[in-house]
């Protein structure tokens, strides 16, 4: 055990259970820290008797220590929109209609300043590192909340092919990401129905060359499934309206994720969003290519575009994140709140597997894990304590993990970072 030579720069902080997501949790457990990173996970009687004599001791109580979650999916710049569109919606084309004028009249200022407000709302849910899809230059609003922004970079374009065509209105023309950053940046394809088959390809070749993450929605609406079958539907109708058709375009007659893996872009570095609407053989195509879903189960009902299959998902083993999407589309940015959505409407989903898909299925899908998502040695030690019933047991603790943060009932664990 890598002890730190400074005693005095450590901490070992004890709580009735600390649940490290990448194993059974622990009773009486402790966890180690210094400089604001991890050093030892154990039980607190084996561990107390380890360290040097002058750690500082801080004892948590009736309490669940667990790592801070991971929002994987959202659009932090659509929080100016809050109130303004009605929840719940008839369908998608009626939530899209409301969405684009309003999108396109949102100032500037409205845009960065949500994306500021989002931030802390996130970081007032629990959430340490988000997947945050942007059209707007990245903007650095974690300094003051701690929350780490993985920003993709939307492409959109069903009429344009060339990526840097594509860049230039949004200011990128030599946009460089770097996946070392602790507030990455990556490019994002908008959805198959929005951008050219050659602008996915070159969004998706832009970060795989950089072995960064690819972001896309998929098969989110039966309008979509429909659009790409036979060419037909809302879509047909709409890409005229906003000037985008290209008369020369063939339906490619395949399901969304079929014309995905058609195009080479589906692997282990690929997040496929929403999910909602895929057939028995669009789910072993998922599994068989190493692609993360997240799901964002509470979105999908608020416009009632379908229930995606978690259960499916769980089955196959396909690595799994939880998102809530963006305040055009939910009701709010709480991640917690999401995954007790997850508990009510699907009973069969173990609660420990949905707290990992709140933490280290995100984490993992936004190559975030190596800092967040677990409670390892080495990890940055962004850790929220969640206030247990008296009448908790191992049992249910997972589950009342989840109902406790939904209430509200949790905080942020104080880890002074010395360095």
């Amino acid at each position: 055990m890598p002890w730190p030579s400074d005693s005095n720069a450590t901490l070992l902080i004890r709580a009735a259970w600390v649940v490290p997501v990448t194993g059974p949790p622990l009773a009486n457990g402790s966890v180690l820290l210094q400089s604001g990173r991890i050093v030892a996970v154990d039980a607190y009687p084996a561990m107390v008797r380890q360290v040097p004599p002058k750690t500082n001791i801080v004892d948590h109580g009736d309490v669940a220590i667990l790592p801070g979650l991971v929002n994987a999916h959202t659009h932090l710049e659509l929080t100016a929109l809050a109130g303004h569109i009605t929840l719940r919606q008839s369908d998608f084309p009626a939530w899209l209609r409301q969405l684009l004028p309003l999108r396109s009249t949102l100032p500037l200022e409205a845009v960065r300043s949500g994306i500021r407000d989002g931030t802390r709302q996130l970081h007032d849910g629990g959430v340490a590192v988000c997947g945050d899809v942007t059209l707007q230059p990245p903007i650095d609003a974690s300094s003051s909340t701690g929350v780490s922004r993985h920003a993709f970079i939307e492409i959109l374009g069903f009429n344009v092919t060339s990526l840097d065509v594509a860049l230039e209105p949004a200011g990128y023309p030599n946009f460089i990401g770097n996946s070392g950053d602790i507030h990455a940046l990556s490019l994002s394809a908008h959805a198959p129905y929005s951008t050219s088959s050659k602008l996915i390809q070159a969004v998706k070749g832009w970060d795989r060359d950089r072995r960064l993450p690819f972001s896309i929605h998929v098969a989110e609406t039966r309008e979509e499934v429909q659009f790409l079958q036979d060419g037909t539907g809302f879509f047909r109708e709409l890409l005229p309206a906003l000037g985008r058709w290209v008369p020369s375009w063939q339906a490619p007659g395949m399901s969304p994720v079929a014309y995905l893996d058609h195009l080479g872009v589906l692997d282990e570095l690929t997040l496929l969003v929403h999910t909602v609407h895929l057939n028995e053989s669009d789910w072993s195509t998922v599994a068989e290519r190493g692609c993360s879903v997240c799901f964002c189960p509470r979105s999908n009902a608020q416009l009632q575009v379908g229930r995606p299959g978690i259960e499916t998902a769980v089955e196959l083993g396909i690595p799994m994140a939880l998102g809530t999407d963006s305040l055009a589309s939910n009701e709010d940015l709480n991640l917690f709140h999401e995954a007790a959505y997850v508990l009510d409407h699907y009973p069969l989903i173990p609660p420990q597997q949905v707290l990992h898909m709140a933490t280290l299925g995100g984490a993992r899908a936004l190559r975030q894990d190596k800092n967040f998502g677990s409670i390892e040695p080495g990890k940055r030690a962004a850790l929220l304590a969640v206030q247990l019933p008296l009448d908790a047991t191992s049992k249910d603790l997972m589950a009342t993990v989840i109902r406790q943060g939904s209430k509200g009932a949790w905080r942020w664990v104080e880890t002074p970072h010395w360095d």
